[in-house]
């Protein structure tokens, strides 16, 4: 496994699984992973399947057309990656991309016929595992935020951090889910206020962290460290 945080992370990402058969692109949010299938994707090679493996050439010409075909959705929608193959396969992609960028992280194997339920257990704990990757940091932080009442915590405090534009650092524990309330003014689609929450979080310019079950008891499962206002 290999990670790299040169590109914004979010609960929102594309799944892009190599194989020298069948190539596919996923998109991702937390463990749900929607398989796009069109025009673009699947992209099939020509090779047979009794064919021996591709010759290093031949190999970088199908993975560069894969990455002509990841452009078309990257540039409409501009997400994090995670990258699924052998690992021949996703070095000689990391050399042919013109995306290196995108990479958040990456995952052994060729998993082609992986099931979706299967691949997003495999790839979402390395995106959480990136995003959590402040540790004890973030822990001092949250203890010197409550000691300057500079918190908020619970569910309804958060959403209200959130929408002013204050939170600076989200933390959460793994598995806390809230139905949302037709009055929030984070309302959307989602069935899960927190995944609102973390999505406003982020695109605000925040920080999220996924801790263990349990961890913020004291907090209410969720907490938010505000954004410290300048002194004049």
């Amino acid at each position: 496994m290999k990670l790299s945080t040169q590109h914004k992370l979010n609960t929102h990402y594309y799944v892009l699984s190599l194989s020298e058969h069948t190539n596919r692109l996923y998109e991702a949010f937390r463990d749900s992973l929607i398989d796009i299938q069109n025009t673009w994707f699947p992209f099939e090679s020509s090779m047979s399947p009794m064919q021996p493996a591709l010759n290093d050439v031949q190999l970088r010409a199908l993975l560069q057309t894969v990455d002509h075909h990841f452009a078309h959705y990257y540039e409409q929608d501009p997400l994090g990656m995670v990258l699924v193959g052998t690992e021949r396969n996703r070095s000689t992609f990391a050399s042919v991309t013109a995306y290196p960028g995108v990479i958040i992280g990456q995952a052994e194997g060729d998993h082609a016929t992986t099931s979706l339920s299967d691949l997003g257990s495999i790839v979402w704990p390395i995106v959480k595992g990136v995003m959590a990757g402040a540790g004890d940091k973030v822990a001092r932080e949250l203890e010197a935020a409550t000691r300057a009442h500079n918190v908020a915590v619970g569910i309804d405090d958060v959403v209200q951090s959130v929408d002013s534009g204050v939170g600076a650092t989200l933390l959460v524990e793994d598995d806390y889910r809230v139905k949302p309330l037709e009055s929030s003014l984070l309302m959307d689609d989602a069935d899960n206020l927190v995944d609102v929450v973390i999505e406003k979080t982020l695109a605000l310019g925040g920080n999220v962290i996924f801790v263990e079950d349990g961890s913020l008891r004291n907090f209410q499962s969720i907490a938010m460290i505000l954004r410290v206002a300048p002194e004049n």
